[in-house]
């Protein structure tokens, strides 16, 4: 008598086939490229490209700051004592 699967374990078995079948043809007809090509471009490099961005900005806004207090600065020492 031949024993096999039966119950949650022969139909989680079944499913695991199936899901290895239909990733064999996916893989047959080129859909794992389009799909690591997608997860790589959202998921890695938008990222990328974002958090440079917010870094570039950082630390331009730093540099202006660094400008501007000098330019204050200047401005102050110009004035008379005295004056508002």
């Amino acid at each position: 008598m031949a024993r096999g699967l039966t119950g949650p374990a022969g139909y989680a078995a079944l499913r695991m086939l199936a899901a290895v079948i239909a990733a064999n043809e996916a893989a047959e007809r080129g859909i794992w490229t389009d799909t690591f090509g997608l997860l790589f471009t959202y998921g890695i490099l938008v990222p990328a490209i974002v958090t440079g961005l917010i870094i570039v900005a950082i630390v331009s806004g730093r540099g202006d700051k660094k400008v501007d207090d000098e330019i204050r600065a200047r401005w102050l020492r110009r004035r008379p004592p005295g004056s508002s």
